[in-house]
């Protein structure tokens, strides 16, 4: 600056006006440069830096989303069990088939089932993190995430307060409760559903009921075939909706497999 200075002083002394504002042009071109390469370096630095925290995002997002996958493939899984128990009702009441009573609390066990999706929750949007992401297709889908759990959550609730509602109380009331209970905390695979998916061992059962079952009366009571067809219904809805929702979330790790560098 103070090399500047002196030739800007020796220019005004000497007269040379034209020189000195050719110089004074230059010299604040010099500084435009001067600007336009700290600011370019600093967007490098600023883009690399939201490169970094974006990886950082895109990986924490496929753990979330492939334990989300997982679950949610569990909870389909556990409706094919309500689905394929429902029909097995029908076609029991529908041709007369004999039918133990450790068979039909076998069946009431699996009704004992309660799926319900609770994924985890990431809040990008809130924070304002997605804007780090830079596939499009990818934060759409992330966008929309929240609905479209929305939709599916709907149809579980429905059927979560309908096994609530109807199912225990007819169970009670018929007198099956208790076997049905038994037989589900035996049966690893109706567990399934629970954290440990059914493999902790050390579990309790409080045994079989002393009174006798009546087999015949159940099966013939008029809102049984109510309550199984609600539970075929929407446990086929939920698994629908459910399907969409996982070919969703295996989109969302196909693309992020692909972003992650």
């Amino acid at each position: 600056m103070k090399f500047f200075r002196k030739i800007r002083q020796k220019f005004l002394t000497e007269n040379k006006l034209s020189k000195y504002l050719i110089y004074a042009i230059g010299e604040i071109v010099l500084v435009v440069i001067g600007i336009l390469i700290a600011l370019a370096i600093n967007n490098y630095n600023e883009k690399k830096k939201n490169i970094v925290q974006e990886q950082v995002i895109l990986k924490q997002l496929k753990t979330d989303y492939e334990a989300n996958l997982l679950q949610l493939e569990n909870k389909i899984e556990m409706r094919r069990k309500l689905i394929s128990e429902s029909l097995n009702v029908l076609e029991i009441t529908a041709k007369n088939i004999p039918i133990s009573k450790d068979s039909l609390s076998t069946i009431f066990a699996t009704f004992f089932m309660d799926p319900t999706f609770d994924p985890i929750e990431n809040d990008l949007t809130s924070l304002g993190n997605i804007q780090l992401i830079r596939s499009d297709s990818l934060k759409q889908l992330l966008s929309h995430w929240t609905s479209d759990f929305n939709a599916y959550s709907e149809s579980e609730q429905i059927q979560h307060d309908h096994y609530i509602s109807e199912i225990i109380p007819f169970m009670k009331e018929v007198g099956i409760m208790r076997n049905a209970n038994h037989v589900f905390w035996k049966a690893q695979e109706l567990r399934m559903g629970f954290m440990d998916q059914g493999k902790n061992d050390k579990i309790l059962t409080i045994g079989k009921s002393t009174k006798e079952i009546d087999v015949h009366s159940i099966l013939n009571d008029s809102r049984l075939e109510g309550l199984v067809t609600f539970i075929f219904t929407f446990s086929q809805v939920c698994n629908l909706e459910g399907q969409t929702l996982k070919e969703k979330m295996q989109r969302v790790i196909d693309i992020i497999d692909s972003e992650i560098e």
